[in-house]
C-alpha cells in the first residue's frame, strides 16, 4: 500500500551540511514525501557556536523544532553526521511520520 504525498502547514527544517553523505539522500526523500511543503534548509556549517540546531547531527528533519523521529538534541552543540543505525527512513516512513504529527 502506498501512502499519498503529505503536505504539512507546520514548519519543516532540514538540517544538513555539505560533506555529510546522507544529507542529499534524506533531503530528496523528504521532498518526495512532502512535495508541497515548505522546507527550510539549514546548513549546520554556517551556524554560530551555541546555536540550538547544532544539537542534532546531519541529516535531521525538524517539525516545529522537534526531531521528526523523536531524537532529543544533544547538549554537545557540535557539527556532526547523524548515525542512522537502522538506515535512512524511506519516503513512505517520512510521509507517515509527517501525517502522525498533524493529528
Amino acid at each position: 500500500m502506498t501512502i499519498s504525498a503529505c503536505t504539512t502547514k507546520q514548519p519543516i527544517e532540514f538540517l544538513g551540511f555539505e560533506g555529510c553523505p546522507n544529507t542529499p539522500i534524506l533531503l530528496d526523500r523528504l521532498r518526495a514525501a512532502s512535495p508541497e511543503s515548505k522546507i527550510v534548509e539549514v546548513d549546520l556549517m554556517k551556524l554560530q557556536t551555541g546555536d540550538a540546531h547544532l544539537g542534532w547531527g546531519a541529516p535531521t528533519i525538524l517539525v516545529d523544532g522537534e526531531d521528526l523521529f523523536g531524537l532529543a538534541p544533544s547538549s554537545d552543540r557540535a557539527v556532526s553526521c547523524r548515525n542512522w543505525s537502522q538506515g535512512l527512513p524511506e519516503i513512505e516512513v517520512i510521509r507517515k511520520a509527517l501525517k502522525e504529527r498533524q493529528q
